[in-house]
């Protein structure tokens, strides 16, 4: 007869495997980006003044806004936008139109492209944010690199919640930048 303490570690043990499958399945660079939980982007229309649109950034706390057309994404206007072209110029917000600042025709991204793909976009053209278009370029999603960070740690919630508030690097001979 099986004891209760044999009984809670073999299902001790059945936990383990059923994370250790879940963490082979879950976490693949090259899993499609539909298996992100993203939140909806938020899109203006091409021509608000730019006062409405950055309204909208603060009002949904995000950092930048899709710009559409007739349905379609035709810029990009995000907080570095907003910092180097606009801060400190004294434009009247009301009068200036957000496509006048924003990036036009951003580089896209599909629900059917992997995570890896989306990583090197980001990181060779230094994106924090990349629109996701369905085939007619219409704005279906907005994939960020916190995006792909929080399902990465979902992961490995231990590890993430467990690590010191100062880690310790090792393998640094001398300064950086030094």
């Amino acid at each position: 007869m099986v004891s209760e303490l044999d009984d809670e570690l073999m299902h001790m043990d059945d936990l383990e495997r059923e994370k250790d499958s879940a963490l082979q399945e879950g976490v693949t660079i090259n899993a499609p980006i539909s298996d992100l939980e993203l939140k909806p982007p938020v899109i203006v229309s091409k021509g608000i003044p730019l006062r409405k649109a950055i309204k909208r950034l603060q009002e949904k706390s995000v950092g930048c806004v899709l710009v559409e057309d007739e349905n379609r994404l035709v810029g990009i206007l995000t907080e570095r936008d907003i910092l180097m072209k606009i801060a400190g110029k004294g434009l009247n917000f009301d009068r200036v139109t957000v496509d006048e600042y924003m990036t036009p025709n951003p580089e896209t991204l599909h629900m059917s492209d992997t995570v890896a793909y989306a990583l090197n976009k980001m990181y060779v053209g230094g994106f924090r944010n990349v629109p996701i278009v369905d085939k007619d370029n219409r704005p279906v999603g907005l994939v960020s690199v916190g995006d792909i960070v929080a399902h990465i740690a979902e992961y490995f919630t231990n590890q993430v919640i467990n690590l010191p508030s100062h880690p310790q690097r090792k393998g640094f001979s001398r300064p950086e930048g030094g």
